[in-house]
């Protein structure tokens, strides 16, 4: 009866112990397999691989910055060598983003033949900027002509260009004034000119 008992928990621990030796065994030859498998994924990954998924996480970004809509303040300076003076202008294009505004911007200075640097650029501003050799439209000669007060732009020396004609009464200017008028009176401002036109129709 011992004998039987004997054998009989032999048996069980031979068994207990190939189950658990086989279990072992599996587990031992999945893990190398996994280990191979990684192994073999990181050394067939290039820096090629790895510049390409770069490459695709950085166009993904910048297509989302490119799509982004700011209101973009446009400034312009036009330095005008002639008189020294600086005119600048400024508007905002709403709704916009960088790349696109600066496209219809080359467009714009394409057509006008006015052709300009950028000096300045940041996601809601971007800054125009050219040199003019010629005076700024803030000088004018005011000039008596066939009965008729011609305002013009001085563009440079010997080149006008017509701003404003009045049309007055000479008998209602001031003898003096039309002795200026007749040799051209000098303004170099807006505010100059609007004080002589003023005296003018006074």
């Amino acid at each position: 009866m011992n004998n039987m008992n004997e054998k009989t928990k032999y048996k069980i621990f031979v068994a207990i112990l190939m189950f658990f030796l086989l279990t072992f065994g599996v587990f031992v030859g999945l893990n190398i397999s996994y280990n191979n498998n990684v192994s073999n994924d990181l050394t067939s990954y290039t820096p090629d691989d790895m510049e390409q998924d770069l490459k695709g996480i950085n166009d993904n970004e910048t297509e989302q910055v490119n799509t982004k809509s700011y209101d973009i303040e446009v400034v312009y300076i036009d330095n005008y060598t002639l008189c020294n003076e600086m005119v600048e202008t400024k508007n905002v294009v709403y709704g916009t983003n960088l790349e696109e505004l600066k496209k219809q911007e080359k467009i714009k200075q394409d057509k006008e033949d006015k052709i300009y640097e950028i000096r300045e650029e940041t996601k809601d501003r971007i800054v125009y900027y050219r040199d003019v050799n010629q005076n700024c439209p803030n000088h004018f000669n005011i000039k008596l002509e066939n009965g008729k007060v011609n305002i013009y732009n001085i563009v440079s020396d010997g080149v006008n260009t017509i701003y404003q004609t009045i049309d007055v009464s000479e008998e209602l200017i001031r003898p003096e004034l039309i002795e200026e008028l007749n040799k051209g009176i000098k303004a170099n401002s807006k505010e100059e000119l609007n004080l002589i036109i003023e005296d003018i129709e006074s």
